[in-house]
């Protein structure tokens, strides 16, 4: 290259440089004028010019318009509308594309995001990924972390994710911080360590108030501190936890380093409820059911039930049986039950909750034993208090006992 071209190529990066500078001002108004096709004009000579940050602003602009602008300088635009309609993700793609390859890194986020998205382009897991890591900065590293963790165009492995987390959270990214929590308390690509899990959801802020309040409840790593564990519960419930909120209220329920209140346990639950908390919804119906700490109403039971049954809440396909059984709030229908009952046994032996499962086969067994107005089937019901029985309930065990002597 001659003297003249590298002056002339010194001369355009200047030149560029300081095209994208008296952009800024036109758009941002230093001059008390904000003119946005100046800003625009001078933004896109800029980037012809070669300037890595302006073809970034421009692949901003096009991929999400005047609203991306607005959210990058955080400043209201005030625009003709057809500046509104100029979106085009092909030229985002291209002008991401040659800033990435300038080594912008937050243009090599956005292409990353790009191709990951399949946004004017198709969905390419292997460029998506090459471009995060590429970038490294703290999105970028977290991304790279949920490939690994998630599996997403390469093999899952968890060692790698939590490295890949590490970087995101040494940058600041709560999220990875908070990823690194789960891990670490999980065991996921790491010996469970609940310190560390504790540390990161320390560091994490709050979106783990909820996980922290959860390990002061359990003793994980720490003494068994309920009263920590409602502080952690309640400013977590401020955030909008839905869970915190449903714990708050099953501590409430139980009298969990608090007395038992039931109308606090209710009030914490419908938050929660509300928030679309199925085992809050599951436990609301319940109180109404039996009427605890509040007038019994059968029409909220199972209007909570089911709003917990469309979210394949089990426990709930059990309690609103028992209310088909008895007619409560409902017509007596034993198909209904049996039905609800054999639809939360098969959601439960999914899951492996043997508690409920043993639970479930005998109430099952006792609608064959008794009949409820039906011919009873004590051959059934022997088969499934035997099932019962056999995971421990020793209930069914007792009526197994005087079952086989009315067999007899």
């Amino acid at each position: 290259m001659s003297n003249f071209e590298e002056d002339l190529m010194e001369f355009n990066e200047i030149d560029a440089y300081k095209k994208l500078q008296d952009a800024k001002k036109f758009l941002c108004g230093e001059d008390g004028n904000q003119n946005f096709e100046e800003f625009l004009l001078l933004s896109k000579m800029s980037a012809l010019q070669g300037n890595d940050h302006s073809q970034y602003i421009m692949g901003i602009f096009y991929e999400d318009g005047m609203e991306g602008l607005e959210d990058y300088f955080q400043i209201e635009i005030k625009a003709d509308e057809k500046y509104y309609k100029m979106k085009n993700n092909k030229k985002a793609l291209e002008l991401y594309k040659k800033s990435a390859n300038q080594g912008h890194k937050d243009a090599q986020y956005a292409l990353g995001n790009m191709y990951f998205r399949g946004t004017g382009i198709e969905s390419d897991y292997e460029k998506a990924l090459y471009w995060f890591k590429s970038s490294k900065t703290d999105f970028a590293c977290f991304n790279v972390g949920c490939f690994y963790e998630n599996g997403i165009g390469v093999n899952q492995d968890y060692e790698t994710a939590i490295k890949w987390y590490e970087k995101s959270a040494e940058l600041g990214n709560s999220n990875a911080s908070y990823n690194l929590g789960v891990m670490y308390k999980m065991g996921q690509g790491c010996e469970i360590d609940y310190e560390k899990a504790i540390k990161w959801y320390e560091i994490a802020g709050e979106r783990a108030l909820y996980n922290l309040g959860l390990m002061y409840a359990d003793g994980e790593g720490v003494e068994i501190d309920y009263k920590k564990a409602i502080d952690l519960f309640e400013k977590a419930a401020k955030h909008g936890s839905e869970l915190a909120m449903y714990q708050l209220g099953y501590m409430y329920n139980q009298g969990i380093g608090v007395d038992v209140d039931l109308e606090q346990a209710r009030i914490w639950y419908e938050k929660s409820a509300n928030l679309g908390c199925s085992d809050a919804q599951c436990n609301l119906g319940y109180i109404y059911q039996e009427g605890l700490g509040i007038e019994q109403n059968y029409e909220k039971a199972i209007m909570w039930y089911e709003k917990a049954i469309e979210q394949n809440e089990y426990i709930a396909k059990s309690n609103l049986a028992e209310m088909y059984i008895f007619g409560h709030g409902v017509e007596v229908d034993l198909e209904k039950a049996l039905a609800l009952y054999e639809d939360a046994l098969n959601d439960a032996r999914e899951i492996g909750d043997e508690e409920e499962i043993s639970i479930v086969l005998f109430n099952m067994a006792e609608v064959y034993e008794i009949g409820y107005g039906k011919e009873a089937d004590l051959d059934k019901a022997k088969a499934l208090y035997e099932e019962s029985a056999a995971y421990g309930l020793e209930e069914a065990s007792e009526r197994l006992d005087n079952l086989k002597n009315q067999i007899k």
